[in-house]
C-alpha cells in the first residue's frame, strides 16, 4: 500500500486551491471532503515518522549517558544489550494431520 505523504500532497492541494478559487461553494465543499482522508493519512504518517525518530534519538542519548561510565552502569548496559537482541522466532505451528484425535466419549446409558 502506498501511503501519501504531506509533501507529496502539497502540489495537488495547491492546484486544487487555485482551481477552486473562482468556483462556487457547492463545488468547493465536495472537493475538500474528498481530499480530507488523504491529508489525514499523510499527517498520521508524518507524526509516526517523527515519533519514531524522537524515540530512537532518546534511546541513543541514554546509551551515550551509560557509556560515559561503563563500570558503574553495567546493569543499564546489559539491559540495553538484552533489548537489542533480535526476538526469537515463534515455534512452528503443529500440523493438524499429525495430531491424534481424542477418544470419543461412550454413549451414556439410560438408568
Amino acid at each position: 500500500m502506498n501511503t501519501p505523504t504531506l509533501p507529496g500532497l502539497l502540489p495537488g492541494l495547491a492546484a486544487a486551491g487555485a482551481a477552486a478559487a473562482g468556483a462556487p461553494w457547492w463545488i468547493v465543499i465536495p472537493l475538500l471532503l474528498y481530499a480530507l482522508p488523504a491529508a489525514a493519512s499523510a499527517i498520521a504518517t508524518l507524526l509516526t515518522a517523527c515519533s519514531d525518530a524522537r524515540t530512537s534519538a532518546m534511546r541513543r542519548r541514554h546509551e551515550d549517558a551509560f557509556l560515559t561510565d561503563p563500570t558503574g552502569n553495567r546493569a543499564g548496559l546489559e539491559h540495553i544489550a538484552l533489548l537489542q537482541q533480535p526476538a526469537p522466532p515463534p515455534p512452528p505451528a503443529p500440523d493438524p494431520a499429525t495430531q491424534a484425535q481424542p477418544p470419543a466419549e461412550p454413549p451414556a446409558t439410560p438408568p
